[in-house]
């Protein structure tokens, strides 16, 4: 434990990223509502429905199917099963959370620019807190390291916990700044998505007929995160992934703000299917 060490382009990076990803989702908020004057219950309504549902629901759903059906947990073993498995979950809970908030806790909601509202918090959200969360925890870390007190989170595990929750510091301690930074775009690229998705279920709960938009943000927030393989199976630069991810975000935001555009300003609840 001795050996290991936090160089200070670590800490520097960790910082800035966790600064950033807090930052950006309450810029954006800030700059939509004067540009807007649009209403704030929509962004506390997605910041309520990302962790209900990505984290707490979709979380559990995932330990059960993976901690209860043997097959499932061996096959999830392999990279590839791992990550479409993963894109999939995210795709089905999270966008089946915005469906709920819109047509429970968004009901009265009905302008479209509220969309736009509930996607900086859904995205925004996320970032503060896996983002946010991860940097504060990279910190927190590598301050009892560097301080020679790391055996104070090993004290009372096993030979094989130890080993694997040392390898994990060792890993941490050989990131780059650069790797907090493509951190930090990574959620540049994600809000873009989720404000896009946000916009097409909000469409397809508020106009009769539309209903098929959800499944469709389904499908393309599968499609997104699917990119993770690039790096994480195939090998591929970070940097590569970042941008590819970043380009289909952006790609999806364009042919989004087409639509946001046709659309009128009020969408009528009263002639929305029923689920």
């Amino acid at each position: 434990m001795d050996e290991l060490h936090f160089p200070p382009s670590v800490i520097a990076g960790a910082l800035l990223e966790g600064f950033l990803a807090v930052l950006l989702p309450i810029v954006l908020l800030i700059i939509w509502l004067i540009k807007t004057k649009a209403k704030l219950v929509p962004f506390w309504v997605g910041c309520l429905v990302f962790p209900v549902f990505a984290l707490m629901i979709e979380g559990g759903c995932a330990f059960v199917i993976t901690f209860i059906d043997k097959k499932t947990l061996g096959l999830l073993s392999e990279p590839l099963p791992l990550y479409i498995f993963s894109s999939a979950m995210a795709g089905i809970f999270e966008e089946t959370g915005r469906l709920v908030g819109m047509k429970t806790l968004m009901r009265k909601y009905k302008d479209k620019r509220d969309a736009v509202t509930y996607g900086i918090g859904h995205g925004g959200i996320e970032s503060i807190l896996l983002i946010g969360g991860a940097a504060a925890l990279t910190l927190f870390i590598a301050l009892f390291t560097n301080a020679g007190m790391l055996e104070l989170f090993t004290a009372n595990y096993n030979d094989e916990l130890k080993e694997t929750f040392l390898t994990n510091v060792r890993t941490m301690t050989e990131n780059t700044f650069s790797t907090y930074m493509l951190g930090f775009f990574e959620r540049i690229s994600a809000i873009i998505l989720h404000v896009s998705l946000s916009v097409l279920v909000f469409a397809g709960v508020r106009i009769k007929g539309k209903l098929w938009l959800y499944p469709l943000a389904i499908f393309l927030h599968f499609a997104a995160d699917c990119t993770v393989i690039l790096p994480k199976v195939l090998d591929t630069p970070l940097w590569l992934f970042e941008l590819i991810f970043f380009a289909i975000s952006v790609a999806l935001a364009v042919a989004v703000a087409i639509y946001y555009k046709s659309l009128p300003q009020v969408l009528g609840d009263e002639s929305a299917p029923q689920l």
